[in-house]
């Protein structure tokens, strides 16, 4: 049996919109094992970035608990949270979210300098990255002398610089067109299935979707299917 490196137990989140409260992940119990690439599927509002965003503590649940690595997040403050996050989880997003004013090398080594990593150990990480994805002929340039694919790529190694215990990627595709759409996603089965990377994946695209060994669908804050791909396969679905 695979290392379970996500439990989330219990999961809801509660948001307040006007006069009313809005439930986003309604009391959700899942797991996710190490080297397993998942995506979550669901219409608008479903609750798959908010159940995403759990995950990667950039919300703290509203009840319930996670546990990721082993280490119980129920009572970490927003610091401890921080930290945490910076040292073992890599986000994609659909936005790139580079720094315009600095290199794709200092974009992709900026989160290592927050970390207070040494010079050498950063300039390995960096490098190591760099000559994997074969991407040395853009070290020097800007993110705005790159195209869209480009710039999602060099935001995808500066998720991966400190080598997280899962990649958190939202919409990833959203941004592109669908031939760099295809790349990246190529770019993600690669990660997973040469590095071993632990990937959870949200989108709307589902293609996009299949890609994953794993295949969530939410509706109203709740997971209505869970499946892997040789269960899906065998079902004919």
């Amino acid at each position: 049996m695979k290392e379970q490196i996500v439990i989330c137990e219990n999961l809801s989140k509660n948001f307040v919109v006007g006069n009313s409260e809005v439930r986003a992940v309604d009391n959700v119990s899942i797991n996710f094992e190490r080297g397993e690439f998942s995506s979550i599927v669901g219409p608008s509002g479903s609750g798959k970035t908010t159940l995403l965003n759990l995950v990667g503590t950039l919300e703290i649940p509203s009840e319930g608990r996670i546990i990721i690595n082993g280490t119980d997040l129920s009572h970490f403050t927003k610091e401890q949270l921080t930290n945490f996050r910076r040292k073992n989880l890599g986000f994609v997003f659909q936005f790139f979210n580079l720094i315009e004013g600095l290199t794709a090398y200092e974009n992709i080594e900026l989160p290592l300098i927050f970390d207070s990593v040494p010079y050498e150990q950063r300039k390995h990480a960096v490098e190591g990255l760099i000559q994997d994805f074969k991407l040395g002929y853009l070290r020097n340039k800007f993110p705005e002398e790159l195209s869209s694919g480009e710039r999602q790529r060099v935001s995808i190694m500066r998720a991966l610089v400190n080598d997280p215990i899962i990649l958190l990627a939202d919409e990833p595709t959203g941004n592109l067109d669908s031939k760099t759409g295809r790349t990246v996603l190529e770019l993600f089965d690669n990660l997973n299935k040469e590095r071993g990377t632990s990937i959870l994946l949200v989108t709307h695209d589902l293609s996009a979707a299949k890609r994953a060994n794993r295949t969530l669908h939410m509706h109203d804050g709740k997971i209505t299917f869970d499946m892997k791909i040789e269960e899906m396969i065998k079902e004919g679905i």
